[in-house]
């Protein structure tokens, strides 16, 4: 279960529950699927940008692909033995 629908459903019961306290951690609860998201969007630009910046002085990873013919079949690791 994802963990914004159980933060939400706790959101939910604390406020049917009443009280000032339980009213504002239902809120709490209940709209932090967003305020999560937003952290984490957050948290992905600073690691982007930190990336980028170190990519810039050293080099960043390059993937190099190559196309294989229909034909030609898919050699296997074998791993273990």
């Amino acid at each position: 279960m994802p963990i914004g629908l159980i933060y939400s459903l706790i959101g939910i019961v604390f406020l049917l529950r009443g009280g000032d306290y339980f009213r504002l951690t239902g809120f709490i609860f209940l709209l932090s699927p967003i305020w999560i998201s937003g952290l984490i969007f957050i948290i992905h630009v600073i690691m982007a940008t930190i990336y980028n910046f170190i990519a810039s002085k050293i080099g960043g990873v390059e993937f190099e692909l190559t196309e294989l013919p229909e034909n030609e079949e898919v050699p296997k690791d074998n791993f273990g033995d």
